[in-house]
């Protein structure tokens, strides 16, 4: 995976979104000059009026194609054509890509137009076109510039399955962390990982362990299967399926050796091969299999852990991390395992600089003024609405907990009865709720009923992003509960986030146990870019009504 600004991008996803942000832009910068290569008297004449030579129009067409490229990549992403489970699959990847285009030459279209109008001449212009032609060579070039990205998709795709570019993965370990693990990795085919094998620890005898001596058991059976079958037979503790994809795109995985751990002398079910202790050191076992990345999820590592062969491994330049760290990366979340004092204090992330702080509020103050400004119309639209859908007041206050665990106000439009919870007092409310309004159904899809936070925004008590703040009721019981939970009051909480854009709407303590993982890693790798990205994510789900 890249590393941008803290941020993880999978290699694959970067290798895409590079060649074909290189690919459109050719296509758009070619189309939009070709006018330029012998400039007739018309286009002369237009270049004159504007006081641009020949040279300065073709860099100007070649910036106004790059702008125009990038607006289109947008599109691109809002029909979620960078995600690989999707772009793999050839009917998905037809029927979003026509879409895809549509939107993208509507976007340019209005994005041309309005520069035209307001004289912004040194963005989205292509000098020496009247504007009929501008428009006609636009639509042609952008429709035959997403033909060729689409041709380029199913080469790019096939170039992956062909030659494969992942990072190969060894998992020291067999039990469920281990097996969870090669899970993720599994099912996330643009994860830049694929997973070779599994090695279990061997039990021990006392005197060995004594000795300080290390040992696993090699189970010679391969097993090959999609991501889905895999991941299912890996679930069950059992290796000896032989599973098929699902058939939605999803690339295959090569045969991975799937090594589980059994007694010293034992014998596998009849059908199974014997298992026999592991004959060559594990350094050259890992040069045998071509392994790139050696992930340590063992268990119970005294008695366990091959010191020396793992060092051995690292100084010949082969990456071993621990199972959590990986498992951040591939996920996005922090492991449950990992929330132990140990790896959040000695791991990286979790820093905060005056700076930072300084940076994140001027963007809070900077986009929450602008965003009331331009949704002040649908405020008021949505005030009206709940005041004729029911008796009750338009805004609902609700005390809630924020930064350092202290309360503030947090006001939202009212979604519910105005006595939802005179008979049931404090609880969450659920999926298909009876209590919510037929108004507050659709301000909840759409997200409208949050906007009124735009204001505890500027008043400083949230942040645009950051976790979501709970009750106070909620956070004593959570806290009892879950290990950790009070430590995502270290920072301002949000009115969107990394989990609410990850997980789907939840009612339980396993649900806000996962929450955390994900509010933990917002906070242990927060950037300007990562808050960016997730506002992003979060228009895209409130404009394709992923809401509650």
């Amino acid at each position: 995976m890249l590393r941008v600004l803290r941020h993880y991008l999978p290699l694959r996803r970067a290798m895409l979104v590079f060649s074909e942000t290189v690919l459109l832009t050719a296509v758009l910068t070619a189309g939009m000059s070709a006018h330029l290569l012998s400039p007739l008297p018309p286009a002369l004449n237009l270049l004159t009026e504007a006081g641009l030579s020949i040279d300065a129009a073709r860099w100007r067409c070649a910036l106004s194609a790059f702008l125009l490229t990038l607006l289109s990549q947008v599109a691109i992403s809002f029909n979620e054509l960078y995600n690989f489970r999707i772009s793999t699959s050839r009917y998905d990847r037809a029927s979003r890509f026509v879409g895809s285009a549509g939107s993208a030459i509507l976007v340019a279209l209005a994005a041309v137009l309005l520069a035209q109008g307001w004289h912004l001449t040194r963005v989205f212009d292509f000098p020496g076109m009247r504007l009929s032609q501008l428009v006609q060579t636009l639509v042609f070039t952008m429709l035959l510039g997403f033909g060729l990205m689409y041709l380029w998709r199913g080469a790019f795709h096939f170039v992956l399955r062909q030659w494969n570019f992942s990072a190969r993965v060894l998992i020291l370990g067999a039990g469920e962390q281990a097996r969870s693990l090669a899970k993720e990795i599994l099912e996330r085919p643009d994860s830049g990982y694929e997973v070779v094998g599994m090695l279990p620890e061997a039990p021990l005898a006392r005197s060995e362990l004594e000795r300080g001596e290390t040992g696993f058991f090699l189970r010679g059976a391969a097993l090959a299967g999609a991501s889905a079958g895999l991941g299912d037979a890996l679930d069950n503790g059992n290796g000896n399926g032989n599973a098929s994809g699902n058939g939605h795109g999803v690339e295959k995985s090569k045969p991975a050796l799937l090594l589980e751990p059994v007694p010293a002398v034992a014998t596998l079910a009849t059908a199974e091969p014997q298992s026999k202790p592991l004959s060559e050191p594990l350094f050259d076992l890992v040069e045998r299999l071509g392994v790139d990345v050696v992930a340590v999820a063992l268990q119970d590592r005294r008695g366990h852990l091959p010191v020396e062969e793992l060092l051995r491994c690292r100084l010949a330049g082969v990456a071993v991390k621990e199972r959590e760290a990986l498992y951040e990366l591939i996920t996005g979340r922090i492991a449950v395992e990992a929330l132990r004092p140990s790896y959040l204090i000695f791991n990286d992330g979790f820093g905060r600089t005056p700076q930072g702080e300084l940076a994140k509020r001027a963007l809070d103050v900077t986009l929450a003024a602008l965003a009331i400004v331009l949704t002040w119309p649908l405020m008021l639209a949505t005030a009206i609405a709940v005041r004729f859908d029911s008796p009750g007041p338009v805004l609902f206050a609700q005390e809630r907990v924020g930064r350092d665990g202290k309360s503030f106000t947090l006001y939202k439009f009212r979604s519910m009865r105005a006595d939802a919870e005179a008979k049931t007092g404090a609880v969450w409310a659920q999926k298909d709720d009876p209590r919510i309004t037929r108004a507050g159904r659709f301000m909840r899809k759409t997200r409208l009923d949050e906007l009124p936070q735009l204001f505890n925004v500027l008043a400083g008590d949230m942040s645009l992003v950051g976790p979501r703040p709970e009750r106070p009721m909620f956070v004593k019981d959570l806290s009892g509960q879950i290990p950790y939970y009070g430590q995502r009051h270290i920072v301002t909480p949000g009115l969107t986030g990394w989990a609410q854009i990850n997980y789907p709407y939840g009612s339980t303590v396993q649900d806000a146990l996962q929450k955390l993982q994900y509010d933990l890693f917002y906070i242990k790798y927060q950037s300007w870019l990562f808050d960016l990205s997730i506002l992003f994510n979060t228009i895209k789900t409130v404009v394709l009504r992923r809401g509650t």
